[in-house]
């Protein structure tokens, strides 16, 4: 079965350049081949097109290699500016086609940074965008600013006339916060906010927003600043007009590109994330106070409509079971209930779901057996506000031994007794996306164990389940 979540055949995706015309979300990406690279094979950046983030059409590569940018369309021409990185340097090139197929590059337009203002060692992934109130054009890049320590992370400015010439600025936004640069930048305005969108690997491994009236900042960091967690990386946005999506990648742990994964690893849960992946789309929403939260956009929930049939039954606790809706109470102890059938490989979960005052933990396990013991947990903790993803390894002995964190991964939310809280979960193979209230995503990797049923937990408090389906693809 194929994929649900996008990638090229043989191949990974890596960092999403989305463009929107006629219609048609036109993802140029950076190809990543990895393993069965071969000279000769085109590489750097490919291009995709979808009306739905369902179904996709494969248009090749564009015969420029290079790194992270942007496209804009002026006078009829399409503007591509991107970064090579000839001999240990970073340089901003430019390319021009008519038709978003042949690109010419124009040498003479390739600059490198300003050693005044900015290091020489990071100068890469250009966002160029016409500023209406200076009347001229205006690039962003992933850079480090000048500096007494290495916390020199920021998102450089230049500004234009021409897209030819440019001139460098003092940073857009240079916080002294992450020892790397600002990746991937994005800006986009909503309304009276203006939001830019960087990712960064130091301190926080993640795509970051902040929000400012003006461009001028000052750039405010609101009480969550990151759209999802350590599983989604180099996100930026496009909008068609009446809605803005954020495109990143799931990243895989297939290759141990970094060689970080231990030694003695006994599956690729233990294994460390690396470079590239699936492509993830969120839908991004803005809330009454002008922060942000993601959901699923509405053609991938509806392209899994298919209802399964399943039925349940309580492995430990006094579960109340009717139909779709399940409850059980136990204050002091764990309480948990499985399907009967398995889950698809692909499917989508969801259920409504609250717990009482008190409540130590609430939520699913998915590909769980008998025992319990051996699945992937998707836990609500009242008591830390947090939603957490846990797989099972963290249910042994061996995982308290040799796993260094306390979860895998985990995301803030605000859990309140007695409210209902709207859950869904996407499977695809290894993948799985989580979705909360239309507000919260977490996206996660599911590698060691492929099989498996449907669980509902209840961990010291009480918790109910109402309307939970299995649906398939439509």
């Amino acid at each position: 079965m194929r994929e649900f979540f996008y990638r090229p055949d043989n191949a990974w995706i890596g960092d999403v350049i989305p463009y929107y015309e006629d219609g048609e979300f036109k993802l140029f990406y950076l190809h990543g081949w990895r393993e069965n690279y071969q000279e000769g094979l085109d590489h750097g950046w490919h291009l995709v097109g979808t009306k739905d983030f369902v179904n996709y059409e494969t248009k090749g590569a564009c015969k420029i290699e290079g790194g992270t940018g942007h496209i804009l369309k002026v006078d009829g021409i399409y503007h591509m500016f991107y970064c090579i990185f000839p001999q240990g340097k970073q340089l901003v090139c430019h390319a021009i086609s008519s038709d978003l197929k042949v690109w010419e590059p124009i040498p003479e337009d390739t600059f490198a940074g300003d050693d005044r203002i900015y290091e020489l060692s990071d100068w890469r992934d250009p966002y160029v965008f016409w500023n209406e109130e200076e009347e001229q054009y205006w690039m962003l890049l992933a850079a480090m600013a000048k500096g007494p320590t290495n916390r020199k992370g920021c998102t450089a400015l230049l500004s234009s006339k021409d897209l030819k010439t440019w001139e460098y600025r003092e940073p857009l936004y240079a916080p002294n916060l992450h020892v790397g640069a600002h990746e991937c930048p994005d800006l986009f305005r909503i309304g009276e906010w203006w939001y830019l969108i960087y990712s960064s690997y130091t301190g926080r491994f993640a795509t970051f927003y902040r929000m400012s009236r003006s461009l001028e900042g000052p750039w405010l960091t609101p009480p969550e600043d990151t759209f999802d967690g350590r599983a989604f990386y180099a996100a930026k946005t496009v909008s068609d007009g009446q809605n803005r999506y954020l495109f990143g990648w799931n990243p895989t742990k297939n290759d141990d590109l970094f060689g970080w994964n231990p030694p003695n690893s006994r599956g690729k849960d233990y294994n460390t994330w690396d470079w590239g992946g699936n492509l993830i789309v969120h839908e991004i929403i803005q809330r009454a106070d002008g922060t942000l939260g993601v959901k699923v956009p509405d053609t991938v929930d509806k392209a899994f409509l298919h209802p399964l049939p399943v039925h349940y039954q309580s492995i430990t606790g006094d579960w109340l079971i009717a139909d779709r809706n399940l409850s059980c109470s136990s204050s002091y102890g764990f309480a948990g209930c499985i399907s009967q059938e398995e889950l698809p490989n692909q499917c989508k979960i969801s259920a409504s779901v609250s717990f009482s005052e008190h409540t130590q933990g609430v939520g699913f396990m998915l590909r769980t057996e008998d025992t319990l013991d051996e699945a992937y947990y998707v836990t609500l903790e009242p008591q830390r506000n947090r939603i957490t993803f846990r797989g099972k390894i963290m249910q042994s002995e061996e995982g308290g031994k040799t796993f260094p964190y306390e979860v895998e991964l985990e995301r803030p939310i605000e859990l309140i007794a007695n409210r209902s809280y709207n859950i869904k979960l996407f499977i695809d193979g290894s993948i799985c996306e989580i979705y909360i209230d239309q507000d919260i995503a977490m996206s996660a990797r599911m590698y060691d164990i492929s099989r498996g049923k449907l669980g509902m937990f209840v961990s010291q408090g009480y918790g109910q389940f109402s309307d939970v389906r299995i649906e398939g693809r439509a």
